[in-house]
């Protein structure tokens, strides 16, 4: 299976709230109050693709598609060593808290630095950070959050730290929202 589809499934199955096996009580997640305003995501879940019109910059992106009959409205975009970031949205399904609660065994859910005060947290329902994996949550609103997922081949640089390019996209996507809102 490809790396990248393998992240995207992984990702998607976060979205839909999907998990293996509820998380054990000791991962609770940590505190998602709400951040400083609600974002206005809604022109954004019909194209998610101009979310990120920095792409060249943030990712060295070459390529990017618009996925569609997905569970939610995302985008994806491919350097030119064919390393995925995928930015999706998880519209009216609880936001931030909600992820937290749908993990599986496998997965993981860790604070993240708040991105212009807005809640993050790294997690995904599969720990896949050892090889090139990372997602990143932020909540945009009460009810909402979107997720920077990237997967990096091991001929990327960011290979050994795919947290980093995730966290640098959701930032570029936070500043997107803002001036868009």
């Amino acid at each position: 299976m490809k790396p990248s589809f393998v992240a995207l499934l992984g990702g998607m199955l976060l979205l839909a709230g999907c998990s293996a096996a509820p998380a054990p009580e000791s991962s609770a997640p940590p505190d998602v109050s709400q951040g400083p305003q609600p974002l206005n995501v809604r022109k954004y879940e019909q194209d998610p693709c101009a979310l990120l019109p920095q792409a060249a910059e943030v990712f060295n992106a070459v390529r990017n598609r618009k996925i569609t009959g997905a569970i939610t409205p995302a985008c994806t975009w491919n350097d030119s060593k064919n390393s995925t970031l995928t930015i999706g949205f998880l519209p009216v399904q609880g936001g931030l808290a909600t992820i937290g609660q749908n993990l599986s065994s496998t997965g993981y859910y860790d604070p993240a630095p708040a991105i212009d005060g807005y809640p993050a947290a790294y997690t995904n329902v599969l720990d896949n950070r050892a090889q090139g994996g990372c997602q990143i949550a932020v909540g945009v609103q009460a009810d909402e959050a979107f997720t920077s997922s990237v997967m990096l081949f091991p001929r990327s640089p960011s290979y050994g730290d795919p947290c980093s390019v995730a966290l640098k996209a959701a930032q570029a996507v936070v500043a997107t929202l803002k001036a868009g809102s």
